[in-house]
């Protein structure tokens, strides 16, 4: 089996320009927002691409990390999580949607233990944190038929147990994917931790293989370019996998929202190789 490319892609016309060179998915974020991370698109921006022949999987994201704080991404208020169930339901309504073709959405709500304070970077990534099971499962079911994909807040999960100890004593990662099992989603897109997938390739490793037995789909990202995405399709062995069967890569030329072709071909002239 070959392995597919989606790539995340910020606007209408990114998102044209992906399925033309050859994406085997889309995840639609607002246009501008790749340095937030990726944030919640218009409904225009659905109309526009809706008659695309590959999954849409919608962005569901109010604001990205808050400038000058130490909190932790990915926590939010009562309100931005009423937005974020508005903006299902708003995309929903279109009718644009298609099961069949495989859209859906992309969300991750964090819950966190706050006891050790705020008062510096490093006590923030030593804060344990999970999955908010309740907004999530909320959400999940707002979503409905549609596929769900928890993000790369699953990170976060990944590294809050990561005090210098060996992978096999940490089981955050774990308790995460259970989680996400119990709230019905379909998929998450990880790097194996914070920091990109060459780093956490290892620990990635085991998230793929234990999200087989809960048939989660898990989407390896994080800093997936031309030089390293064979290697890391290869350690993974996503040709074998049952449910995991895609890499993602923004191909995003520098300094730019818009997609490098080069670095499209290159990739997926690599995942052949694979």
């Amino acid at each position: 089996m070959t392995v597919g490319l989606e790539i995340p892609v910020f606007g209408a016309s990114a998102a044209s320009r992906a399925v033309q060179l050859g994406a085997s998915r889309i995840e639609l974020n607002a246009a501008g927002s790749y340095p937030a991370g990726g944030l919640t698109p218009s409904l225009e921006d659905l109309k526009q691409v809706a008659s695309v022949d590959i999954p849409i999987r919608i962005m569901i994201r109010p604001r990205g990390p808050l400038p000058g704080s130490r909190a932790r991404d990915f926590v939010y208020s009562d309100e931005e999580f009423e937005q974020m169930e508005a903006a299902v339901r708003s995309f929903k309504t279109t009718g644009l949607l298609c099961e069949e073709r495989g859209d859906g959405f992309v969300f991750g709500i964090l819950r966190e233990d706050s006891s050790l304070g705020f008062e510096s970077e490093s006590s923030t990534r030593l804060r344990k944190c999970w999955v908010d099971k309740e907004r999530c499962s909320r959400l999940v079911a707002a979503a409905q038929p549609f596929k769900t994909v928890f993000h790369r807040a699953f990170d976060e999960i990944a590294s809050c147990d990561d005090e210098g100890h060996a992978i096999s004593s940490r089981d955050a990662w774990d308790k995460g994917l259970g989680d996400l099992a119990t709230c019905g989603f379909d998929a998450t897109l990880t790097s194996g931790g914070l920091g990109n997938a060459t780093q956490n390739v290892a620990l990635l490793e085991l998230i793929v293989t234990r999200a087989e037995d809960l048939r989660i789909e898990i989407i390896a990202g994080g800093g997936i370019r031309r030089h390293n995405v064979k290697e890391i399709s290869q350690r993974l062995r996503l040709e074998e996998r049952k449910f995991s069967e895609l890499v993602h890569s923004a191909c995003l030329s520098s300094g730019s929202e818009d997609i490098d072709a080069e670095e499209v071909a290159a990739i997926l002239s690599q995942l052949q190789l694979s």
